[in-house]
């Protein structure tokens, strides 16, 4: 659906109005200007637009066999669109589209943001973990097309095992180049995206006067968000060190992938600074959490960090996850999220410790620096290759909670 003269969904809150103790507190920490109607508009009058290029491509998809549909896409990503003899215009208009590198695309920056999670190595994981999925499922709006696919409730380590592949392979490409491994990704999960918003259009328990879109462009960026303003934020609570620079290295990096995956590049943030404020709104203008987020949130807390974990180390690190969670995202959120609230929460304090102290010494002594991130690197590559046992992401609708199978 188009942005028409209709009322906003119901889902939008004000901001100004629904700034929450937590949001207030990153208000004045972050000393965020008043946001501008421009920035305010990136995620108010987007919660009816979806991605016109996937989304056509997709009903083209809809009209061919899955062999054939899938056929096309894996040649024109692996050998371009002129490898193909007579493409589908849907098709054309779309490659066209990602194939051209945009010359302000920085190199130095892409390098400096995949340094930074080479660095961080299974902190980001946390993170992504803790912070970055657990705060997106809290909207009890932007929740619901993962809520209604039971992507998450009913697979969960499988669901966040293809994100941290995602995200690994997005950082190993360093460079992000057409022929990596990253660029594909972000491309398969951009049509993944415009395959659930088809299905999900034409559902009838969706309710668009409600939600808006699926998954449309003011959830796209918020998630877009999460992954590099909240990921620099998230880090630096865990105690690392994350200069300027560095943090407007990640939200670059998450510019040109927002880029492939389809948002709109008026709305993607150019620096940290202005990076934060669209945070900012993100968080302010959600809707409060739901049944769902609990859900989401219970599923993603119950995979173990590791999964030779004893049953007690288990329950410590769900103690310690969700305290960590609720120092970032706050109490109120937490409770909304259904997060338990233990003692054992201040746990995480000592490795907050470790990390800022691995940190200076990187920094400080000779050698130290390198040393760590190629061995942070080495774990997290095999975090994901074990967690995913061998095997490649999917990039499918996974089955409803009814069982029924995500088709087109």
């Amino acid at each position: 659906m188009a942005v028409t003269s209709r009322s906003l969904p119901r889902r939008y809150r004000d901001p100004i109005g629904n700034e929450s103790p937590q949001f207030a507190l990153v208000r004045k920490v972050l000393r965020l200007p008043t946001p501008t109607d421009e920035q305010i508009s990136c995620l108010r009058d987007t919660l009816y637009e979806g991605d016109p290029l996937a989304d056509a491509l997709v009903a083209e998809m809809a009209g061919m066999s899955r062999t054939e549909a899938h056929g096309l896409l894996a040649q024109a990503l692996d050998h371009g669109i002129n490898s193909i003899a007579s493409p589908p215009q849907a098709l054309v208009d779309f490659f066209q589209a990602i194939d051209q590198r945009p010359e302000w695309v920085n190199d130095e920056l892409l390098e400096i943001a995949a340094n930074v999670a080479d660095r961080v190595g299974m902190s980001g994981e946390r993170i992504l973990s803790c912070i970055c999925l657990t705060g997106g499922y809290r909207s009890a709006a932007a929740n619901k097309p993962i809520a209604f696919t039971g992507a998450l409730e009913s697979m969960a380590y499988r669901r966040l095992a293809e994100t941290s592949k995602f995200v690994f392979d997005l950082y190993d490409s360093r460079l992000v180049n057409r022929e990596s491994a990253g660029f594909q990704g972000a491309i398969m999960v951009r049509i993944l995206h415009a395959m659930i918003r088809r299905r999900l259009d034409k559902d009838p328990r969706w309710q668009h006067e409600e939600w808006g879109s699926p998954i449309n462009q003011a959830d796209l960026l918020s998630t877009n968000l999460l992954f590099s303003t909240v990921f620099a934020l998230g880090l630096r609570a865990y105690g690392h060190i994350i200069t300027k620079s560095e943090a407007d290295a990640l939200v670059h990096f998450w510019r040109y992938v927002g880029y492939l995956m389809g948002i709109r590049l008026d709305l993607l943030p150019k620096d940290f600074d202005e990076a934060c404020v669209l945070t900012y709104l993100a968080g302010t203008t959600q809707p409060p959490g739901d049944d769902d987020s609990k859900k989401l949130a219970a599923a993603l807390l119950s995979v173990p960090a590791d999964p030779d974990f004893s049953p007690l180390q288990k329950q410590i690190d769900i103690y310690k996850r969700s305290g960590f969670s609720r120092l970032l995202l706050g109490e109120r959120e937490g409770d909304e999220l259904g997060l338990p609230n233990h003692p054992l929460r201040w746990l995480i304090l000592p490795t907050i410790a470790w990390n800022f102290s691995t940190e200076l010494a990187g920094r400080l002594v000779p050698g130290v620096g390198e040393y760590i991130k190629r061995s942070r690197r080495t774990r997290v590559r095999a975090f994901v290759e074990r967690a995913l046992a061998g095997e490649t992401p999917k990039y499918q609708p996974y089955p409803d909670a009814n069982g029924a199978a995500g088709k087109r």
